[in-house]
């Protein structure tokens, strides 16, 4: 059977017999061909065809239409394809150099948030349009480059955490909404909530919010009314937009339905609310809280994961995950060789082979020169591959120290 489809759901071994473009406006020399790999396919983009027709007597057909659970893989593949449109936009600026500007851009967001939430803890107005410019900046310096803000973010002052887990979320927020090929509007209404999202916790006792061990059912009840209290003190203070608003009243909710304030479930949770349970969570996790301590990015990536489905949506926790990374920049990592290393930088189209810094032996238990390892190369790579992430606080190391600079 000859069948006309969109070129974008052509697969190898499919069997192309029409190109509908004319012979002179690509370099296929065969209008008539079995399609071997990606490479032909992304080859077909490349050169401008549209729509190809098959004929499904010689090669496969499309695979049956799915049944309705498996719409979240439909949704997951379309955030594939935005990433990898993504990943063809070059990186203008080096990771050195836009660490340095997020260095000093974090302070700035750092200093806005802090006086916002003193003005919220003292009753004063709270105004939220001081964010935009900061906004504004952190979005620039994504786009520039992503792997910049958000894991220099990531480190922490114990004594500052609302108003730093407010910047690092939201810095997590715009690198995910990027990779999800929002415009930029939309990405600084995500930032924008998720700067506020908890500036109703200054309305509650501090001991409380960080209180080590277990809460009692009372306590909790008093905790989660931060999220109500939020948006009363951003009502009576600042318009916020919409989306805005849905940060600040659902990144607390789940997919499972089993979140607060509302209880809300699955796609009743918008799309906003869903990203800012993940990067709120993930951000949390890799965060020492008083209660208990951090763990590393890729743990907590991991149990991100396992919770898909349940907990957060699993299309966009998968999503996420190529945004940050398996192993995200900063993280320490242990090598077959028995050296650790700090990741400096990502490769998107396989993120299990990063470029790490080695700097200690864990044999000899003693530095070595640092040292800069491709570890997709093929040849010259003689360190191995990821074993797994280890912890800074192990083997003795700062995370400030060693991240990349």
């Amino acid at each position: 059977m000859i069948r006309k489809i969109p070129v974008d759901q052509v697969l190898p071994g499919m069997y192309v017999v029409d190109l509908h473009r004319h012979w002179l406006d690509h370099s296929f020399w065969r209008q008539k061909f079995q399609v071997h790999d990606e490479a032909q396919i992304s080859r077909m983009r490349e050169e401008g065809i549209v729509e190809v027709s098959i004929d499904t007597s010689k090669g496969i057909d499309l695979p049956p239409k799915p049944e309705p659970a498996p719409r979240i893989v439909t949704s997951e593949r379309k955030f594939m394809t935005l990433s990898e449109r993504l990943k063809a936009v070059p990186q203008t600026v080096s990771l050195g150099e836009e660490r340095r500007r997020a260095s000093r851009l974090i302070s700035e967001a750092n200093g806005t948030v802090t006086d916002l939430m003193l003005a919220a803890r003292a009753g004063r107005t709270v105004d939220a349009a001081r964010l935009e410019p900061v906004v504004g900046k952190m979005i620039e310096s994504v786009v520039r480059n992503p792997d910049a803000l958000a894991p220099l973010a990531r480190l922490k002052q114990a004594e500052a955490y609302a108003t730093e887990h407010a910047v690092a979320t939201a810095a997590l927020i715009i690198a995910f909404g990027q990779q999800q090929g929002m415009p930029h509007p939309e990405l600084e209404k995500l930032a924008l909530g998720t700067m506020v999202k908890d500036i109703g916790q200054s309305a509650i006792d501090a001991r409380l919010i960080t209180k080590p061990g277990m809460l009692s059912q009372a306590e909790y009840s008093v905790v989660q009314s931060h999220v109500e209290e939020g948006l009363a003190v951003l009502e009576a203070t600042a318009r916020l937009p919409e989306t805005s608003i849905a940060v600040v009243l659902e990144h607390h909710e789940r997919y499972n339905g089993c979140g607060y304030p509302y209880r809300m479930a699955g796609d009743e949770i918008s799309t906003a609310g869903r990203m800012a349970a993940i990067v709120d969570t993930y951000d949390a996790m890799t965060s020492e809280r008083p209660y208990r301590p951090a763990i590393s990015p890729s743990h907590a990536l991991r149990q991100l994961y396992d919770q898909g489905g349940t907990q957060f949506d699993p299309a966009l926790v998968a999503a996420f995950v190529r945004t940050v990374g398996i192993y995200p920049v900063g993280t320490l990592v242990l090598l077959e060789s028995g050296h650790l290393g700090v990741v400096e930088e990502l490769h998107h189209d396989n993120l299990l082979t990063p470029i790490v810094r080695v700097i200690y032996h864990t044999g000899r238990k003693q530095y070595v020169t640092p040292t800069a390892v491709d570890l997709a190369r093929k040849v010259g790579n003689h360190y191995g591959q990821i074993i797994r992430a280890e912890s800074f606080e192990r083997w003795g190391l700062s995370p400030v120290r060693w991240q990349p600079a």
